[in-house]
C-alpha cells in the first residue's frame, strides 16, 4: 500500500519521480516543455508577448504563468494584471498575452514565463526575456490610426478626449494644461489634424478639451495617411519638451480603428518619427484607455 505521506523531507511528493529506485506512489509525471518567449513594443510599458512551444509543435490547453520584475526582484506586473485572450474557436487560450507596466522606475523588466500543458503534471521550466520602458520628448506628437501590425489605415477616428502626462499612470503634469477652445488657446500649445470633418463642427481642439461640452475631434472621410491628431510643443515655453510617459483617450462610439499608435518627431513633417504601439482598443466606446 502506497505511504499515506504528502511530502519528503519538505519536497512534494508530485515532484517526486522516485524513491531510492522505486517509482514514487504519487510523484513524478511529465513536465511541460519549457516555452520560448519573444517581446514586442515597450511603448508607455505596454508589452505583447509572444509564447511558442521550444522545439516546435504546439502545446494542448496550455495554462502561463506570467511575471514582469525588476533588477532587485521587485514585481512590476503580476499574472493576475497579464491580459490573455481565447482562440477564435474559443477552446484555450492563445500564446499572445498582453501586459502593461505603470512602475514609474525606467529600468529594464525582465519578463518571466512557465507553461503547464493540459494532461502534464509538473510546469515547465522559466522562458525569459527583458524590455525596457520607452517614452516621448518630441515637438509633434501624434495619435495615429492603424492595424494590429501599426499599418496606417482610414478608420474615421472620432476622438472625444486625449491627454499626455509626464508620469506613469496618467500622472504628473497633464497636457494640455487647460481645456483647449481654439487649436491654439493655450501659449505654445498647437492641436491639428490630419483631416477635419465639416468646417467648425469636429475642429481639433474639440478632442483636447476634457470633452467639457460633449465635442470631439473628427477624422471622417480622410485618407490612409491623414487619420491622426497632433499636439504641438512650441519653443519658448517649451524649449526643452516635455517628456511624455502616459496618456488616456476616449473614442467616440465604433468610429475607430482596432489599434492606434503614438508618433513622435522634432520635424514639422513628421520625417524621422518615433513610434510606440500599436496599442489595441480594449474599452468600450466613450470611455477612456489608460496607456503607460
Amino acid at each position: 500500500m502506497a505511504p499515506d505521506i504528502n511530502n519528503i523531507n519538505g519536497v512534494e511528493m508530485a515532484d517526486i519521480a522516485s524513491i531510492n529506485g522505486q517509482d514514487a506512489p504519487s510523484g513524478g509525471g511529465t513536465a511541460t516543455t519549457t516555452p520560448a518567449l519573444s517581446l514586442a513594443g515597450g511603448g508607455f510599458g505596454f508589452v505583447t508577448a509572444t509564447i511558442t512551444k521550444s522545439g516546435g509543435g504546439t502545446y494542448t490547453n496550455p495554462n502561463y504563468q506570467v511575471i514582469t520584475t525588476l533588477a532587485d526582484g521587485t514585481v512590476t506586473v503580476t499574472d493576475a494584471n497579464v491580459n490573455r485572450s481565447l482562440e477564435s474557436d474559443e477552446s484555450h487560450i492563445t500564446g499572445v498575452l498582453t501586459l502593461q507596466d505603470t512602475n514609474a522606475s525606467t529600468a529594464e523588466r525582465t519578463v518571466t514565463v512557465k507553461a503547464q500543458e493540459f494532461g502534464d503534471t509538473i510546469q515547465s521550466a522559466a522562458a525569459t526575456a527583458t524590455f525596457t520602458p520607452s517614452y516621448l520628448q518630441k515637438e509633434y506628437i501624434r495619435i495615429q490610426a492603424c492595424t494590429s501590425d501599426g499599418s496606417n489605415i482610414a478608420a474615421n477616428q472620432a476622438i472625444l478626449d486625449v491627454a499626455f502626462f509626464t508620469g506613469s499612470g496618467q500622472s504628473g503634469t497633464e497636457y494640455p494644461t487647460t481645456n483647449l477652445t481654439a487649436n491654439d488657446s493655450e501659449t505654445d500649445i498647437v492641436v491639428s489634424a490630419g483631416h477635419t470633418y465639416g468646417s467648425g463642427t469636429y475642429d481639433p481642439w474639440k478632442a483636447f478639451d476634457s470633452n467639457v461640452n460633449g465635442t470631439l475631434g473628427w477624422n471622417l472621410q480622410g485618407g490612409t495617411n491623414d487619420n491622426w491628431f497632433q499636439i504641438q510643443f512650441q519653443d519658448g515655453t517649451y524649449d526643452t519638451k516635455p517628456l511624455i510617459k502616459s496618456m488616456k483617450i476616449k473614442f467616440y462610439s465604433t468610429f475607430h480603428a482596432t489599434h492606434f499608435k503614438i508618433t513622435g518627431s522634432d520635424n514639422a513633417d513628421h520625417s524621422s518619427a518615433t513610434t510606440l504601439g500599436p496599442f489595441p482598443v480594449t474599452n468600450s466606446s466613450n470611455t477612456y484607455i489608460n496607456v503607460g
